[in-house]
């Protein structure tokens, strides 16, 4: 028999990495919400059963507000698991169990996992666990997931659950008057409405309907006679309880869930974790927090950049040209290869890849740092103090994340603006998220400073990371006034415990992100520079150049070229390279490695035949800030949803780009003569 598992919780409780922990699997894993914007699945580890576990988005309870959200409440209604796996953050209990006491709602046999143990027993606390199903009326279990503890248990309780063939009822949570109104409701929607919602449990039907819950009035269309009961109902829960509706029915969940906890936990010594507090104070100071995070970005592209850099570029290059490419022209040549094939294979398809690939080790590097203060619990903590300044533009400190995940891939980081409850927000976000600079155009920017700028490389890419910023809060302030006006939503970001980061889990993302690199590198990259050699060495008649400037690919750039001559960088080889980026942003170097191949001296020093120092930065001005790559822009029009803002994205982010790079480099053309 197969069974279907659910994994739900609220965001940050842990759940990407309890599901990594039994399915073995490698998903993305970060210490802030909004990690999992869609379900995944995978098959439950060490069980002779047939179990398929879904890892849903994070949800804080079943009255959806964000596209995440709606994604994990609709899997449960509709797909109806066998089981759920609820995951608590029992360092933060009562507001974890807020969504429990709804899931109870469901008629799904559950399991609780009682995650953070860890940090639990710091804080002096000790849960008892046999009280808590007594209390709750399921089955509850202690685990942490980052350790990797008490999972195998877990894994016998979800098979012994499975195995129980009548479902526990639950305990009653509402106070019997209120459920004596429940009772009536549910009676009268059976006798004169029995149609509306007749797939769903029958008490989360009667409390979503009382609720008026905007996701089931769209399935009732309308209904005025419903919306006249349902208005009674309402009135009655009211004048009984002394509040509106929707407090009274949260008030009743928490009252449940606090007289619960008070019986089944008690406090066994002081708390141990006042250093995280201390440190907090710093992190999180009004005055310190923004100094910080910048010092910490400073150093990490400092060090990436510039120490890694001087490292191993030099010695990568050396390998690539004079001792791969001379020993491949040796070793065809002995074989009797055409000239034309070894030119191919050197100046097209090592020149292309290896002019990416130089730039791995560096990335390897940025990406670590970048994962370690994701996994810490820092980045929830900059998400949190920008929040204050992001208000001023339009956007708000849950729009960080997005941005923050995009500078690995902007693919992830247009996808995470799911997390983003306001309609509004979310686009604006979806659109301003490709101006924060992605890993793979971080190797464009190391050529150019490296060549350009080789005392200075630090700063020059720091500088890009603040025009970033400075174009996202410009654009905030100015979309949000015009495009996508609009009410700012309220603003709700746990902020998780401080931890230390995993080294499994580093190590996964680090891989992960670098792996999408090499991959693009050894598919995308090795076939367009395959496809750029022949077109640089052949002319319209199909007869070998001479000159590059001869071929079929010089023609065509050099009728877009123009385009490109008030920003500096006119000449047909920048020109091209910038289509190509469109397919792959690592395309870029390749295009210009493999144009440049057949002039005389190095690869550097024919770049800076065709770029100045200020023309240089105008064009890693216009790759930061243009439209991202097509996956990128894929993604883009499906979290927009519509061709109207889709398009207006493509232009706004073009033109600005184009804007910017004009000033940059006609102001700078003038000072720097």
């Amino acid at each position: 028999m197969k069974y279907k598992i659910a994994l739900a919780g609220n965001p940050n409780s842990g759940k990407t990495t309890l599901f990594n922990c039994l399915t073995g699997s490698n998903l993305y894993v970060g210490n802030w919400p909004g990690v999992t914007v869609e379900k995944k699945e995978g098959n439950l580890r060490d069980t002779n059963k047939d179990i398929t576990l879904v890892d849903l988005p994070g949800i804080y309870s079943l009255a959806p507000y964000s596209m995440d959200e709606i994604v994990s409440r609709n899997f449960l209604l509709e797909e109806r698991p066998d089981l759920i796996i609820n995951i608590i953050d029992a360092s933060n209990i009562e507001r974890n169990l807020y969504l429990s006491t709804q899931l109870m709602e469901l008629n799904c046999p559950m399991v609780g996992a009682l995650n953070m143990m860890d940090v639990v027993k710091k804080t002096g606390v000790e849960i008892d666990v046999r009280e808590m199903e007594k209390i709750f009326g399921y089955p509850f279990i202690e685990i942490s997931a980052q350790k990797e503890t008490g999972i195998d248990e877990l894994i016998k309780l979800v098979e012994k659950t499975l195995e129980i063939k009548k479902l526990k009822e639950f305990p009653q949570i509402f106070p019997p008057e209120i459920m004596t109104l429940f009772n009536e409701f549910d009676e009268l929607l059976q006798n004169k409405y029995p149609e509306i919602l007749a797939g769903y449990p029958r008490l989360f039907r009667v409390i979503k309907l009382i609720e008026k819950d905007e996701e089931v009035l769209l399935k009732i269309h309308d209904n005025s006679d419903l919306l006249e009961d349902i208005a009674v109902v309402r009135k009655k829960i009211e004048v009984l309880s002394k509040h509106d509706v929707d407090s009274a029915i949260a008030d009743y969940r928490y009252r449940f869930i606090t007289a619960g906890i008070s019986q089944a936990t008690r406090k066994t010594k002081e708390n141990t974790i006042q250093f995280q507090e201390k440190l907090d104070k710093v992190l999180m100071n009004r005055y310190a927090a923004l100094p910080i995070f910048f010092l910490f970005m400073f150093v990490i592209y400092y060090v990436s950049i510039t120490l890694v850099g001087d490292i191993t570029i030099g010695g990568i290059e050396w390998f690539i040209n004079d001792v791969l490419m001379v020993g491949v022209a040796a070793v065809l040549g002995n074989l009797g290869a055409a000239d034309w094939i070894i030119a191919l294979i050197n100046d097209g398809i090592i020149t292309g890849v290896g002019a990416v690939l130089t730039f791995v080790p560096q990335l390897v590097v940025l990406f670590i740092f970048i994962s370690i203060l994701e996994d810490s619990g820092y980045m929830a903590r900059v998400a949190f103090i920008m929040d204050r300044i992001f208000r001023h533009f339009g956007l708000s400190g849950k729009s960080f994340i997005p941005m923050v995940v995009g500078l690995g891939c902007s693919v992830p980081g247009i996808m995470a603006t799911r997390t983003l409850e306001n309609e509004r927000e979310r686009k604006l976000t979806a659109v301003l998220t490709p101006f924060i600079s992605c890993g793979a155009k971080m190797p464009i920017y190391v050529l150019m400073a490296s060549v350009f700028f080789t005392e200075y490389q630090t700063l020059l890419v720091f500088s890009l990371y603040l025009v970033s910023l400075t174009v996202v809060f410009g654009s905030g302030f100015v979309l949000s006034k015009t495009w996508f006006k609009g009410a700012d939503s309220g603003y709700l970001l746990e902020i998780p415990p401080l931890r230390l980061p995993k080294l499994r889990n580093t190590a996964t993302q680090v891989w992960e992100r670098i792996k999408e690199f090499i991959i693009r590198a050894g598919t995308i990259i090795f076939a367009a520079s395959v496809v750029l050699w022949f077109l640089q060495s052949f002319t319209p008649g199909f007869q070998m150049v001479d000159s590059p400037d001869q071929s079929i690919l010089a023609m065509f750039g050099k009728i877009i070229a123009p385009i490109f001559i008030p920003l500096g960088f006119g000449n047909w080889i920048a020109s091209v390279a910038l289509l190509t980026g469109i397919a792959a942003k690592e395309m870029i170097i390749s295009t210009m490695s493999v144009l440049l191949s057949g002039q005389d001296g190095s690869f550097t020093v024919a770049i800076s035949q065709i770029f100045t120092p200020v023309s240089a930065y105008s064009f890693v001005i216009f790759v930061l800030l243009a439209s991202p790559c097509m996956a990128a822009i894929a993604t883009m029009k499906k979290e927009l949803g519509n061709w109207r803002d889709f398009f207006f994205a493509l232009s706004y982010q073009i033109g600005l780009a184009y804007a910017v790079s004009f000033i940059v480099y006609q102001v700078g053309s003038r000072i720097f003569v």
